[in-house]
């Protein structure tokens, strides 16, 4: 009797497992479009497509460094500074000694930025800018972008315009002069 009780337990365990598992109901997978219907009816508004600089704003946050060292990590991507020259960071000191005017504050600004000044001849509102004395306040600038000096020193009635393909950076009036509106000085 003994060799046949282990037998039935086994048959029992058997049994019941079987038992219990008809009463598990199996998951029924459904459709996601189904489960969401509102996610199938997607407009896209003001659609535009992904210009270079929204693909900036979306880099990925990892950044590749080089170990040079047991304690020392250098990035191997370019600076702001070096994959767009306006944005590089400049330091400017003007001597004193020079009584200099705009026109040299900015030939300073720009000396080993890969840019250039424009040429004043025939242009009365260059000439006009490039000849009036260089401020006090301005003798010592930065670090700061380039761009922020270069329209600093010119001044808000000056919009900075910049040809990328020669490198050449040039100004012109922003706002109309009182003369040319018919208003009073």
């Amino acid at each position: 009797m003994s060799y046949r009780l282990p037998h039935v337990l086994l048959l029992a365990v058997v049994s019941a497992t079987g038992a219990l598992s008809g009463c598990v109901q199996q998951p029924v997978e459904h459709n996601l479009a189904e489960q969401y219907p509102d996610s199938q009816q997607l407009e896209l508004l003001n659609y535009q497509p992904v210009t270079a600089e929204l693909d900036d704003e979306f880099k990925p946050t990892s950044i590749e460094v080089l170990r040079t060292g047991r304690y020392t990590l250098v990035s191997t991507s370019a600076h702001a500074g070096q994959s767009n020259l306006m944005q590089q960071m400049v330091q400017v000191r003007i001597p004193t000694r020079l009584n200099p005017t705009v026109g040299d504050g900015l030939a300073h600004t720009l000396d080993r930025s890969g840019y250039q000044l424009c040429s004043e001849t025939g242009k009365p509102v260059i000439e006009t800018l490039f000849s009036r004395p260089l401020p006090a306040a301005h003798y010592e600038l930065g670090p700061m972008p380039l761009q922020a000096a270069l329209q600093l020193l010119s001044g808000p009635s000056y919009q900075l315009l910049v040809e990328p393909v020669t490198r050449e950076v040039c100004f012109s009036l922003r706002v109309a002069r009182l003369e040319q509106t018919g208003g009073q000085p």
